[in-house]
């Protein structure tokens, strides 16, 4: 058997794969999605990404969104049962480097609020930014469960580990509509990777597009539980 683990992005919970999961089930998929702690440095989140890899009893096809590509490139890296990853407009970069830019050397924006110990998405711009083709009653669940996110979280962790999407068959899914990343920035990463899929979608389609992103992962996974 092969399980789905779904990692979510900076600032977001477990609980965002809530749709995504639920398509899963009725397809008779299982899927886990840990709870990122995003309190500390970014092998803190790494370590909660392997750990869940390694409680399973089977094989894994990883799911990463936003920033959560970086915890699983570094925390999936060398895993035993990892069999595919995919990345949905994630980061796709170093093993170590938490994002291609630290947010804390841009200017004053409105989409984050960054303080001396944790940056806070304001959820004024938040539907813009991260959620524009959602159902906005859907939305407001998301933006209402939005965490803090620790400052040292953009803190370069030294590590001499491969790039887990170096060592896998690796997914890029391009969000062509997203407004937090940009597209063309997400095709460069994608052409690092096996294969990529273009969405027509905002930054979430776990929340806007559920069935067809369950579509995507149960593809893979059923890939390799019929291996």
């Amino acid at each position: 058997m092969t399980t789905a683990v779904l990692v979510h992005g900076g600032w977001h919970s477990a609980s965002c794969w809530d749709l995504v999961r639920a398509e899963l089930t009725s397809d008779g998929i299982r899927s886990v999605a840990p709870q990122l702690p995003m309190t500390s440095t970014l092998d803190v989140d790494a370590a909660v990404v392997r750990g869940t890899l390694d409680s399973l009893d089977d094989d894994a096809v990883v799911v990463a969104h936003s920033w959560g590509g970086s915890p699983v490139t570094l925390g999936a890296s060398g895993a035993r049962n990892v069999r595919h990853l995919i990345y949905l407009a994630a980061f796709m970069i170093d093993a170590g480097r938490p994002a291609p830019i630290d947010m804390r050397e841009l200017p004053p924006m409105g989409i984050v609020q960054i303080g001396p110990e944790v940056a806070v998405v304001n959820p004024a711009f938040a539907f813009d930014a991260f959620y524009h083709d959602c159902d906005p009653r859907v939305a407001a669940d998301c933006i209402a469960q939005l965490r803090p996110f620790a400052c040292v979280g953009w803190d370069r962790v030294e590590t001499s580990v491969a790039p887990a999407w170096s060592l896998y068959p690796t997914t890029y899914v391009v969000c062509a509509q997203d407004h937090g990343i940009k597209p063309d920035d997400q095709r460069a990463m994608a052409a690092k990777a096996t294969d990529a899929v273009e969405l027509d979608t905002s930054h979430s389609p776990f929340l806007s597009r559920p069935r067809q992103v369950a579509d995507l992962i149960a593809e893979r996974v059923r890939l390799y539980s019929s291996t």
